[in-house]
């Protein structure tokens, strides 16, 4: 971990930011044969996770999609914008005030016009990113097995979705204690139909080691890539 100090001149303060870096290689969850990269950039400061900056490379190194995530608001309702420089496709979301209310942006690729709602969110719910926030603010409940109900927003359907998060299990993941987690979408029918995404957590860390599941990067058809994503720290 590095640590740059930053003058925050308008309040006359010096903070120090801690960035932490860290990288996950995405592989095709049923061939396994290598689709991106995905490098992290954590700026914190007094142990408080403030903004992510995440950069996708294929797999010839070249960057064709980024990603910025503020958490120093709404912390699980992230503000973020996600870029993908091939096709034009964009998301995002902005927390409106202090109330339940976002913007979402999306636009499918460059011959589409950029789309705007404000929806009304439920509580609890988390943007993006700040699904991070999120198990890690549930994670003791997680831990003693309580199922922790809350919901996805998602812009590209200008909508959110209800999920379920709980515990599986334990093991061992390549010599660190883990524990892996199930999130799936909080309907017994719908929840048989649609794949989970199935998370395995460093116990002490609480940091991610590999995530299985739909990815937020699209193939050349637009569709989401189903994915195994696997992080070094």
């Amino acid at each position: 971990m590095k640590k740059i100090l930053l003058f925050l001149l308008s309040c006359n303060l010096l903070f120090a930011i801690d960035v932490f870096k860290y990288n996950g290689t995405a592989v095709d969850l049923k061939t396994g044969k290598k689709l991106y990269s995905d490098f992290h950039e954590e700026y914190s400061a007094n142990g408080k996770h403030l903004y992510s900056v995440v950069n996708y490379k294929d797999p010839s190194g070249k960057i064709f999609a980024k990603k910025n995530i503020d958490f120093q608001k709404n912390g699980a309702r992230a503000n973020f914008k996600l870029e993908d420089f091939r096709d034009g496709y964009i998301e995002g979301s902005e927390v409106i005030g202090n109330s339940n209310k976002a913007k979402f942006i999306f636009k499918k690729n460059s011959e589409e016009e950029l789309k705007e709602e404000i929806l009304e969110t439920p509580n609890p719910s988390v943007f993006d990113g700040g699904f991070d926030i999120y198990m890690k603010d549930n994670w003791a409940a997680i831990m003693e097995g309580k199922r922790k109900i809350f919901s996805i927003c998602a812009p590209s359907q200008m909508d959110c979705f209800k999920f379920a998060a709980f515990k599986t299990g334990e093991e061992i993941y390549k010599e660190k204690e883990a524990v892996v987690v199930r999130v799936e979408l909080n309907n017994y029918i719908l929840s048989k139909l649609v794949k989970p995404i199935i998370i395995t957590y460093d116990k002490n860390t609480k940091r991610i080691l590999q995530f299985d599941g739909i990815s937020n990067i699209n193939n050349e058809n637009g569709k989401s890539y189903v994915v195994r994503i696997t992080y070094e720290y």
